[in-house]
């Protein structure tokens, strides 16, 4: 090796390992090498894939991840590992050598290890090489807070000891920190000594403040909320030399924490994990209902409930004890799995696929790590064998649900329907009201045998009551087509050749074979305005189609009235122009066939279908509407017929029977008693003498049409059964979890395969965790699972949560990886940090309090300003030697815009939204209905957590600043930067509509000059007053702008059209576009979109 070569090894060595670096120059002895730090990352993710876990995929006969099987000899017949000799371990021996076929890892793995990670590897083998269990699954104990003078670890100037030494800026005190100090800080200072780093100095007031509350809020402070946090603090500014004190700090993180906006906040991230979706996902995507699974999130952060509570009710709340209807609202987290209702799926394939999302779900939710490739294989990388993954599978294989969900309109079973405070009171109202109904229609029951006794006494004694009254036409049908009028005018009919008579309800009826009809002329030519009511028996053949009466004309419009059959069904048509200027209703019940039924309908003059009532055997009968739209008379030429329209068409085969037609609207009572005809005849029968089907049929008619005070009451009860059941289709659902009464058996799917079963398998928990103290002797359930996560015992849980915590506070978490806290994910920045707040979070489970240390620490606190030098050596910012920043998510790049611009609506909870999103976006899948309507009204300006979220078309602006899909669990975003953001924030109209109410809040807020409305513009989106250099830059602008629009006033009047905002009366064109480009370049601003 020549000198270079060697000092480039060497250099190379010094920036993986300072400690050995150090020993080659004769420094102090190096550390002990550390395997969980720096063997086990580079054996998991180079020797793991084939030396791993996994024992189908295991080469060699050779275990790495276990000291005992790694000191065996695999097939080679060597020990791999020799403690305390590396010259005799294989493993030391494949990694140095220059034989490519001995080479480990070999060049075709595509994997290499450096010389500095060798030499490591050397000195471990060496040190005796010690193993350790994995650092995340060992059990939380929290270890001693670090003895730091944090007076010495604070910078006067940048966060490097040697970057500002002439800095007059005051160092900040140990007491002006805390008393006792942050042990965040402590934790943190203790690492930067170790890097020979500082902290940097406290952000400037108002810069803070707007950290603080994007933050924890999602959203900008407003201006006076700065004013007031500034005056707390003593006075202020960017360039100002003066300390925050602790009290207006912890006032304002008080008030922050206590805002209704926080747990939206905190929410987003969580509905990420939750795959928290407004739609099914597979196929046509189907419309869901699941906001109130998502309100429910945002309560509990609002609430503050405990995270161990947290947990529970969202993994098993249907099985607590007494479940209240929230704690069954949150099992809803397992409930978002994407579903199908496609046709053709196998049901048993799409169970299996929810169930492994669940356990997947479980895995990177709660334990931190992917373990979805265990449902084929032992996970290659960390210890999650197939039998673990489907012992978490039978924890959730007992939910009754079907692979086919089975709705494309509803919330797959089970659900859980949730009355709204005020649908609460109107259904205890209509309760009330049926009870009530209920039991005036029971009085009357008991009086019906007394009342029908004397309504037959007087059906004997008086004709009247066994008729309507006149005026009518009656056509009896027995030998011919003629009638007679209620006063006994004759009516004459023509019938063609081919009628015929049969037996009907009262002697013979009109017989007709789809051939033959009755003519009338031009009688009952009513006209729209008009009233009328038509009464007859019908016999329907088993093919029930046609007219039985009619007098419509049969083209072009068909104008005129008729009665038709459509496959059995009644309809009743008044038309001025066919198709569209028609009344249409029809009976949503067929009419039985080859009986004689009595068909009636009445129409009260409205010229509207809820006008027109059916009747079928005395009694109003159900009905849909199918056209509304009657503008224009009725009234036409042609003939009424009997056996099909008057002018022709639709010919009726069956028969027909005493047919009336009456030239009022009948009342119900008088409809009845038109059909109950034949059996009046009874009532003058002796009731001694009445067989037991005359009785029977008598007391039957009496109390479905006769009883009136019975029926009105009953009527009345019906009717408010019916209001409840339309109102119960307005309360909103959301899915839940439920337990099947008997357990579905579950079984290893071999290779993942839904259809191939392995070993049978019960519910258990993962045999690479620590099991509960008191194991459950019964059968394990969801709860058994819940409440074993939620274990201050747990390793995973507490840690996983600090660091998504800690990762939402300062942009990045402790764990890098968070959504990885396996073999493959990152070493902590600071592991005894990560212990420490995981065990001090477990002790109360107070998502509050954890977050407020975190944003009351130093490190929270400190200004972002970096150097190049810190940048140099710490580009992450992994160590917090300067104040964190980091873009904001994209629900709150639209949040921030909007508030700033004073148009963001605070409403909170409730329905989805859809505000502007380019249009046809929906339009790829929309087999599932709906459509995107936008909303024109100030529910377009609420918070994007409430957008109405579909899987397979997200809210463009939205995913273009990296928010997930919600396919599946997501932990941790990307942050990405790219031209299609930038040109997001200045042409989508949601922006640019954001600029347009910024610019005029600006002319109408800022002052009288330009100067004091760009510092208002500048404060409004930043908190801070615009240095100089940065406030001429908005003037150049301004000017240029100016100028533009003076001579391109299209443009202008163009711009100001964008969105729905509705610019102040009298404003000026031109200076309103000018202000509203500046106001678009402020929100495009990198600061703007910052935390």
């Amino acid at each position: 090796m020549s000198v270079k070569s060697f000092l480039i090894w060497l250099l190379s060595l010094s920036c993986v390992t300072a400690p050995a670096s150090a020993a080659l120059f004769g420094a102090p002895k190096p550390a002990p090498v550390d395997f969980n730090r720096d063997i086990r990352p580079v054996m998991s993710d180079t020797c793991f894939k084939c030396h791993g876990p996994d024992d189908k995929a295991r080469k060699g006969k050779l275990r790495l991840d276990v000291r005992e099987e790694a000191l065996k000899a695999g097939t080679s017949g060597k020990p791999a590992i020799v403690p305390g000799k590396p010259e005799k371990s294989d493993i030391i021996a494949r990694l140095f050598t220059k034989d490519a076929d001995e080479l480990m890892p070999p060049p075709n793995a595509h994997k290499e290890i450096t010389p500095a990670q060798k030499e490591l590897f050397r000195r471990w083998v060496a040190e005796g090489a010690k193993y350790q269990g994995h650092w995340a699954f060992e059990s939380v104990v929290a270890p001693a807070v670090p003895k730091v003078d944090l007076k010495k670890v604070i910078s006067k100037g940048g966060g490097m000891t040697s970057t500002a030494p002439n800095s007059t800026a005051p160092l900040i005190t140990h007491s002006l920190i805390t008393s006792p100090p942050n042990p965040i800080d402590l934790f943190l200072a203790a690492r930067l000594e170790q890097e020979k780093l500082t902290f940097a100095p406290e952000a400037p007031p108002e810069v803070l403040l707007r950290r603080l509350s994007l933050a924890l809020t999602g959203l900008p402070p407003t201006p006076a909320e700065v004013d007031s946090f500034v005056r707390e603090c003593g006075g202020g500014g960017v360039n100002s030399a003066f300390r925050i004190p602790h009290s207006a700090l912890d006032h304002a993180v008080e008030r922050l924490l206590s805002s209704p906006h926080f747990g939206e906040r905190v929410a987003v991230p969580w509905l990420d994990l939750a795959r928290h979706s407004d739609t099914a996902g597979y196929h046509n995507d189907s419309l869901r209902e699941v906001w109130l699974y998502r309100d429910w999130v945002v309560k509990s952060f609002n609430d503050n409930k405990p995270f161990d509570r947290f947990t529970i009710e969202q993994l098993a709340g249907d099985l607590l004890p007494n479940a209240t209807v929230d704690q069954k609202i949150a099992s809803g987290f397992m409930r978002n799995v994407m579903t199908s209702d496609e046709g053709g799926i196998i049901d048993a394939e799409y169970l299996n696929i929810y169930l492994v999302d669940r356990v997947s779900t479980l895995g990177t939710t709660w334990f931190g790590m992917s373990i979805a490739c265990a449902q084929c294989h032992d996970h290659k990388y960390d210890p999650v064998t197939t039998r673990d993954f489907y012992s978490l599978y039978a924890f959730f294989h007992n939910v009754p649900e079907k692979g086919k969900d089975g709705t494309r309109t509803l919330n797959p079973e089970p659900r859980l329907a949730v009355p709204l405070p005020e649908q609460e009171k109107e259904l205890a109202k209509l309760s009330e009201q049926i009870i009530a109904a209920d039991k005036l229609a029971k009085e009357f029951e008991g009086q019906l045998d007394t009342a029908q006794k004397t309504w037959e006494a007087k059906l004997a004694s008086d004709a009247n009551a066994r008729s309507v009254a006149g005026p009518f036409d009656h056509f009896p049908l027995n030998a011919d087509a003629n009638g007679v009028t209620h006063d006994g005018k004759a009516i004459e009919g023509t019938l063609s050749a081919e009628t015929g008579f049969a037996e009907g309800v009262k002697g013979n009826a009109l017989l007709l074979n789809g051939k033959a009809h009755a003519d009338y002329g031009a009688r009952f030519d009513f006209d729209k305005e008009d009233k009328f009511s038509v009464g007859l028996w019908v016999r329907l053949k088993n093919t029930p189609s046609g007219a039985p009466l009619g007098k419509m004309e049969n083209g072009p419009h068909f104008r005129g009235w008729d009665i038709e059959f459509h496959n059995g069904k009644a309809n009743v048509h008044l038309i001025h122009k066919w198709p569209e200027e028609v009344i249409h209703i029809q009976a949503e019940k067929d009419l039985p066939f080859d009986t004689f039924q009595h068909l009636a309908f009445t129409y009260d003059g409205s010229g509207k279908a809820a006008g027109v009532k059916l009747f079928v055997n005395g009694q109003p009968v159900a009905t849909k509407t199918l056209k509304d739209k009657l503008p224009g008379t009725i009234r036409t030429t042609a003939s009424f017929a009997i056996g099909r329209r008057g002018g022709g068409g639709s010919p009726f085969s069956g028969r027909v029977d005493e047919l009336f037609v009456f030239p009022r609207a009948l009342s119900e009572a008088e409809v009845a008693v038109l059909a109950g005809g034949p059996t009046f005849a009874l009532a003058a029968v002796e009731p001694a003498k009445r067989t037991k089907e005359q009785t029977d049929k008598l007391r039957k008619f009496y109390r479905e049409t006769q009883a009136t005070d019975y029926l009105a009451a009953k009527k009345s009860a019906d009717d408010l059964r019916k209001a409840k059941t339309d109102f119960d289709k307005l309360i909103p659902t959301v899915m839940v979890m439920a337990e099947m009464e008997k357990p579905r058996d579950t079984f290893i799917k071999v290779r993942g395969a839904y259809d191939k079963n392995g070993d049978k398998v019960e519910a258990a928990f993962p045999a690479f965790l620590p099991s509960p103290a008191t194991p459950s002797t019964n059968r394990l359930t969801r709860l058994d699972l819940a409440r074993w996560l939620a274990s201050p015992q747990h390793p995973l849980t507490a840690r996983v949560a600090v660091n998504r915590f800690w990762a939402m506070v300062f942009g990045t978490g402790l764990v890098k990886t968070v959504n990885d806290f396996g073999s493959q994910g990152e070493w902590p920045s600071h592991p005894e940090l990560l212990n420490w707040l995981a065990a001090d979070f477990a002790r109360d489970w107070d998502v509050k309090r954890v977050l407020k240390q975190m944003v009351m620490s130093h490190a929270f606190r400190q200004s972002a300003a970096v150097t190049p030098a810190l940048l140099a050596k710490d580009s992450e910012n992994r160590l917090l030697a300067r104040g964190p920043r980091a873009r904001l998510d994209a629900e709150f790049v639209r949040d921030n815009a909007l508030a700033i611009a004073g148009l963001l609506n605070p409403q909170l909870g409730g329905k989805p939204v859809y505000p502007y999103q380019p249009p046809g976006v929906w339009e790829i899948n929309e087999m599932g209905g709906g459509g995107w309507k936008q909303q024109r009204d100030a529910s377009q300006y609420r918070r994007a957590l409430y957008i109405y979220h579909r899987r397979s078309t997200p809210y463009p602006s939205l995913l273009t600043f990296d928010a997930p899909n919600r396919e599946v669990c997501a932990a941790g975003r990307a942050r990405t930067s790219t031209p299609l953001q930038s040109l997001v924030l200045m042409n989508d109209p949601v922006y640019v509509e954001a600029a347009r109410a910024f610019a005029a809040r600006v002319l109408k807020d800022g002052g009288a000059d330009d100067t004091a409305k760009l510092n208002h513009a500048w404060r409004l989106a930043l908190a801070r007053t615009p240095s100089p250099s940065e406030r001429a830059v908005l003037e150049k602008t301004l000017a240029k702008q100016r100028a533009h629009f003076a001579e391109e006033k299209p443009a202008a009047e163009s711009l100001l059209k964008v969105g729905d905002f509705k610019h102040p009366d009298g404003a000026d064109a031109i200076e309103l576009a000018a202000w509203t480009a500046v106001a678009n370049v402020l929100l495009n601003l990198n600061e703007t979109i910052s935390q």
